[in-house]
């Protein structure tokens, strides 16, 4: 037997404050989604925090294109700064328009990130590379539980 299933935007009645009532960006009168007008973000990569610009990926949304779930390309991403210098980040690239891709890549905190990179800025990495960027980044009490007595790099056959 099935139930007919209707979405509302809020699950109470007409007094109830939406869901968003308290983000910061709907208290400035903004929108939800965060903008690309050079908006910062911030991230802590091997203990340095960083704060990284996020600009317009220059097509409308429209023109991008998705690579098939979970079978995302590993690149490294040299990512802009706010103070105009770039550091390399290991991430996937989950979109793409004719000019920019879209990267996620993990914290130290393992939070997730997102930024629209140029394309020049992206290249892919072998699974050799990504798996010695996990292994450094792996707990050293966790490595020979993961790795056993393989050596990073060398993947099996």
């Amino acid at each position: 037997m099935f139930i007919k299933f209707r979405r509302t935007p809020n699950s109470g009645g007409a007094n109830e404050r939406p869901r968003t009532h308290g983000l910061p960006q709907a208290g400035r009168g903004g929108v939800l989604r965060p903008g690309y007008h050079c908006a910062m973000a911030s991230f802590t990569l091997d203990g340095e925090t960083y704060e990284y610009l996020r600009p317009d990926p220059g097509h409308p949304p429209e023109e991008a294109r998705s690579w098939e779930y979970g079978n995302y390309p590993k690149v490294m991403a040299t990512v802009p700064l706010a103070g105009g210098s770039t550091v390399d980040v290991y991430a996937v690239a989950e979109r793409w328009n004719p000019s920019y891709i879209l990267v996620a890549w993990a914290d130290d905190g393992d939070h997730k990130h997102w930024a629209w990179i140029p394309a020049g800025n992206v290249r892919r990495v072998t699974d050799s590379e990504w798996d010695i960027e996990d292994y450094r980044r792996c707990p050293e009490n966790l490595r020979s539980i993961r790795w056993g007595s393989r050596l990073p790099g060398f993947l099996p056959a």
